[in-house]
């Protein structure tokens, strides 16, 4: 695989960055059966990431900087996916609310019982991103330090 240079790197961020008109940040299922799948997906995510924390805490491995980090991203994602599943079902699912674009780049939140409440609750959830981005991070930074703590490891070995 070819790596690329600075100005190949630059040209193409430039493209991914000036050339799309429109960007939208929610996502929408049609279909039931998009939102059934999507649904257990998170949850098999959720579950998995509930097993990989239990898996570390009972192992011993938190003892570790790069496990630990592991353990807290995990969290983050389960907290990220139990945004998203709540999130999902209340807006395409029981159809509770719905997002409603008014010009480009503005939206209304509609709620079914007109709650403020609830149109902040969505609102915060949506927000979702504050969560996974940080879990994504965490998970990069986690997995790296195990690598570096085994390249380390090695060189111990091989003087």
């Amino acid at each position: 695989m070819k790596h690329l240079n600075g100005k190949e790197l630059m040209v193409l961020a430039y493209l991914i960055l000036a050339l799309p008109e429109n960007l939208y940040a929610l996502q929408f299922h049609s279909a039931s059966e998009g939102i059934i799948t999507h649904q257990i997906g998170h949850l098999f995510f959720l579950f998995s990431m509930v097993v990989l924390m239990f898996i570390i805490s009972g192992k011993g491995l938190a003892i570790h900087k790069g496990w630990r980090l592991i353990q807290l991203s995990a969290f983050f994602f389960i907290l990220w996916n139990g945004c998203a599943i709540v999130a999902h079902f209340l807006d395409n699912q029981i159809y509770a609310v719905s997002v409603e674009q008014l010009t480009k780049g503005y939206a209304k939140i509609r709620v079914q019982n007109n709650s403020s409440l609830l149109g902040w609750v969505y609102y915060g959830l949506k927000l979702d991103h504050l969560l996974c981005v940080p879990a994504m991070l965490l998970m990069y930074r986690g997995l790296s330090c195990l690598v570096d703590e085994q390249k380390a490891a090695k060189k111990g070995q091989n003087p």
